[in-house]
């Protein structure tokens, strides 16, 4: 009986820890200030590479950092699937908490037959398309009018599109009748990382021969796959997060199972989104007179900062008289592409001369 529960606690540890890594990077990326977050996204990477190869320059809020993290990203979805899903993106995170809850309370969970569900999965490849078509045209983050993720990051600061607020609560509220439902059918990430994950070096495999067909692996996938149905999971709904595995009584586990590596992983990826911004955008501020200002910097706010006069300010960073002062730095550059973090930031180390036009 002993062993039996010792078994027993062995997938709840395990969740606790998946879960410790899920709540680090959602806080850690919660409490980033915007123009950083941005760096955040793998997507921004993807959607930054239209305008690189097109022109040599980054689309308005992405930058070197989103490049690199998707490199990341991509690389370690080669080596062992959609890691980053199953462990580090914060929509990914708190869907499975939402359908946590709601299991807790007993709302009935939906299931979606297969069939739908193969039809459903059409249609992140096709936002994906939608996206990279509508992003190459306008060189800009159309997306984040209606991107969920964004508006979880930032509901509080009454800057979200109320469309990626509908879509974030819907999201939500299904998420708590079915398992991820926004990773499974819509996520344009998902799109890529789940056909990567396909050709995966590592795959989640069936744990042993000899399995007994206990279900312990099928309660813990958070997406409605069944490990032991099969030899080696095809399914593109996989996340790699490791769980079904770790779940198969010990006596039957392998060694190196899918948990370690993905563990593992993921605690590599953490340390890059975290430091990867931070090394990137050093230069991301600028000291006057013993003001420091940064990309988070509001226009009305130079004032003080540097004893210029709206006018004045406006008049520096060539932005029209009737220009909204609440704006932050950061936001100029959706309005005026080439007036990047870099270019402000020119102009503001020297505003008397470049007024002047010395």
């Amino acid at each position: 009986m002993k062993r039996s529960s010792s078994q027993s606690r062995k997938p709840k540890q395990a969740r606790r820890l998946r879960t410790s890594v899920q709540i680090l990077l959602f806080a850690g990326a919660l409490a980033l200030p915007v123009g950083i977050f941005h760096m955040l996204c793998p997507m921004g990477g993807i959607a930054t590479l239209t305008r690189l190869f097109s022109q040599g320059l980054f689309i308005p809020k992405t930058g070197l950092a989103n490049i690199i993290l998707l490199a990341a990203v991509l690389i370690t979805t080669i080596v062992a699937g959609p890691v980053f899903c199953g462990w580090l993106c914060p929509l990914g995170s708190i869907q499975d908490w939402a359908n946590a809850l709601a299991r807790k309370i007993r709302i009935p969970q939906i299931t979606v037959r297969k069939s739908l569900d193969r039809v459903l999965q059409v249609t992140k490849y096709l936002v994906l398309a939608l996206i990279l078509f509508a992003t190459a045209r306008s060189f800009n983050l159309v997306f984040i009018k209606a991107d969920p993720y964004y508006a979880l990051m930032h509901f509080y600061t009454g800057e979200v599109a109320p469309l990626a607020l509908i879509i974030l609560f819907t999201t939500l509220l299904a998420s708590m009748f079915i398992q991820r439902p926004w990773c499974r059918w819509l996520c344009p990430l998902g799109a890529i990382l789940s056909l990567l994950g396909k050709f995966s070096i590592l795959k989640v495999k069936r744990p042993s021969d000899a399995c007994i067909a206990c279900g312990a692996c099928s309660k813990a996938c958070p997406v409605g796959i069944d490990p032991s149905a099969q030899d080696q999971v095809v399914s593109s709904t996989c996340i790699r997060c490791g769980l079904c595995e770790d779940a198969c009584p010990p006596k039957l586990r392998k060694r190196g199972h899918a948990y370690t590596i993905s563990f593992s992983i993921a605690l590599l990826l953490t340390s890059l989104f975290f430091l990867t911004p931070l090394l990137t955008t050093s230069d991301a501020t600028l000291h006057r007179d013993g003001s420091t200002i940064t990309m988070q910097t509001r226009l009305n706010e130079l004032e003080t900062m540097t004893g210029m006069s709206t006018a004045e300010i406006l008049a520096l960073l060539e932005l029209p008289a009737d220009y909204e002062t609440s704006k932050r730095l950061v936001d100029i550059e959706d309005d005026y592409e080439q007036k990047s973090w870099l270019w402000l930031e020119q102009k503001l180390k020297n505003p008397q001369s470049e007024l002047s036009g010395d």
